[in-house]
């Protein structure tokens, strides 16, 4: 069972790339790195430049995530490789991650996996963690995932019209629709961050704010939208009302209020003016 990585770059803070890469690195025989024309790439070259079996892809500008995770997979698959983990730059994976994953999909019978994820334990504040076993879940974020390099390129890849934000939703939803599942095991492998998150209390229940950009903050509203207009199912629209809800919390509790919601705005619309991409059959 082959096994490679792969972690989209842009503006990475060094010394934490470092510490990704050396984690991951010792699991797998090679790390593809895709940079999206980042201002110290010179630095990311220097970091790297006596380490094996590390390839360094430039994309010469910032052509968004999606474009990027689609350039791992394909040279994943040049490179003969089944499965890509794919990372964020600023995810740091447990030593035994890889180990995890392989021993589950080496004593699983079925074949439809598109991806598998794990337990995360984020910075912040804790996601979601199934205790023991695996299940089947409808959605999970890029970093962590475990991709089937052969079955995800055969459903279209991720959507590069998206560019950033939801692209793991969009991509979890069209391995399903295919007959693929995502699967969660029960193993705590990834320090993640999600923006400069925190906590509020508000009516009976906590709330995370997460101080994203208003750039960030156009793409996720854009593409709530996008997402709708091209799925129409429960699940986007229930992610759709997540994300109005999300603009008003960012009204209430939030920094430059007036630029996020400006932006905000203009996402959605742009989103339901968007063509959606056709995903393979």
């Amino acid at each position: 069972m082959n096994i490679c990585a792969g972690i989209v770059l842009f503006n990475p803070e060094i010394e934490r790339l470092n510490e990704n890469i050396e984690d991951i690195r010792k699991q797998v025989p090679m790390v593809i790195l895709v940079d999206n024309g980042s201002s110290n790439l010179e630095d990311v070259k220097s970091l790297i430049y006596d380490l094996p079996n590390i390839i360094l892809l430039e994309n010469g500008k910032n052509l968004g995530i999606a474009q990027a995770l689609n350039r791992i997979l394909r040279k994943a698959q040049k490179e003969h490789y089944e499965w890509v983990l794919t990372l964020d730059q600023d995810s740091v994976s447990t030593d035994g991650l890889i180990r995890e994953y392989r021993d589950f999909l080496e004593n699983c019978s079925e074949k439809n996996i598109g991806c598998l994820t794990c337990n995360i334990v984020d910075r912040n504040f804790s996601l979601e963690k199934r205790e023991t076993g695996f299940e089947d879940i409808d959605y999970c974020i890029t970093s962590g995932s475990l991709m089937n390099v052969e079955i995800t390129l055969s459903v279209g890849g991720f959507d590069e019209s998206m560019f950033i934000d939801k692209v793991d939703c969009d991509v979890c939803i069209n391995l399903r629709q295919h007959g693929y599942r995502i699967v969660r095991i029960a193993y705590e492998g990834l320090l993640h961050e999600i923006g400069h998150a925190k906590q509020i209390n508000l009516g009976f229940r906590k709330w995370e704010l997460y101080n994203h950009s208003s750039f960030r903050r156009y793409y996720m509203c854009r593409n709530a939208s996008y997402l709708l207009r091209k799925y129409h199912n429960g699940y986007v629209f229930k992610m759709f009302l997540k994300e109005i809800f999300q603009f008003f919390l960012v009204l209430l509790f939030e920094e430059d209020k007036k630029e996020k919601a400006g932006k905000s705005i203009k996402g959605f619309f742009d989103g339901f003016k968007a063509s959606p991409a056709c995903s393979k059959g």
